[in-house]
């Protein structure tokens, strides 16, 4: 993902599960918004990749001066905001 003449990519928010990660991700891409997503130890060594797996979260990254775009594109499609 990143190489040291790249910047570090910035937490944009986590998510329960791979799948809705997946699917944000999914959704930044197409408004040409680069996405990352660093998945939780859990599921990593588990190759697990599920909603219903417990304590299973994921997390949303993405280059820091796109940060205001993606939060705008998470808006637009009307998902929930962190801590609501």
């Amino acid at each position: 993902m990143n190489t040291s003449d790249e910047k570090a990519w910035v937490k944009l928010r986590t998510v329960n599960g791979d799948i809705t990660a997946e699917m944000l991700c999914e959704a930044l891409r197409n408004a040409d918004v680069p996405c990352e997503i660093k998945r939780s130890m859990l599921a990593s060594g588990l190759g697990a990749h599920s909603v219903s797996l417990a304590e299973n979260q994921a997390t949303l990254l993405v280059p820091p001066e796109k940060l205001a775009e993606a939060k705008a594109v998470l808006e637009a499609i009307d998902f929930e905001p962190e801590g609501e």
